[in-house]
């Protein structure tokens, strides 16, 4: 018995080893050794949902979309209840520009869990995709209803009501996102800042 526990001890080690190597790996960007750390994790446990899902961000993130969708298809094989798995095949699938598929997969995702913005911000982009904007609007709206600091609902609820010709709305939601972005957006505030222009130029021409 106690030879038993010592294995399962072991083999959790080896798992946690492996995948704290693959999580500073991802941080640095170093995504083909987070794969390779990913895949000795699997190794050990075959059958973890949450590792085949992690496995499936970082091929995404090496561009390797394909693969990384096959890896999310088993992580939810292996637990169908993995919303987060759901949102992350949904993203791939939006990259992929397949909005329909990657609407699908967000779907999934609210039916498990209903309360995640990320689900509910993600179905808006790809709706936004397809130009079914107040389809995207009523996403974004949930978003925010569940967390008022997402700022990518911000975001895109700006771009939205903008295509819609709610001009002042718009420049309202766009300012909200500049307020909450990091310097790590700044490529997207810059685009925001423009689109307010732009906005206020049509403005005063009204």
């Amino acid at each position: 018995m106690n030879k038993s526990n010592d294995n399962d001890n072991e083999k959790l080690e080896k798992v946690r080893s492996y995948l704290r190597a693959a999580n500073e790996h991802l941080k640095m960007d170093e995504v083909r050794a987070a794969v390779y750390h990913y895949d000795r994790a699997i190794e050990v446990d075959p059958d973890n949902s949450r590792i085949w899902d992690n496995r499936g961000v970082a091929l995404s993130r090496a561009k390797k979309f394909e693969e990384a969708l096959e890896s999310f298809e088993i992580s939810l094989d292996l637990d169908p209840a993995n919303s987060k798995a759901w949102i992350n095949m949904g993203v791939t699938l939006a990259t992929l520009k397949r909005f329909e598929e990657a609407i699908n997969s967000f779907n999934h995702a609210i039916e498990i869990d209903g309360d995640d913005d990320e689900a509910w911000n993600n179905k808006g982009s790809a709706l936004f995709s397809l130009e079914r904007y107040e389809e995207a609007l009523s996403c974004y709206d949930e978003a925010l209803r569940l967390n008022p600091n997402n700022i990518m609902a911000w975001a895109g609820k700006g771009s939205t009501l903008r295509f819609m010709d709610k001009h002042e709305e718009a420049i309202e939601c766009l300012e909200k996102f500049i307020s909450l972005a990091s310097s790590e957006l700044s490529p997207q505030v810059e685009e925001a800042w423009s689109m307010i222009f732009n906005l206020k130029l049509q403005l005063n021409k009204e």
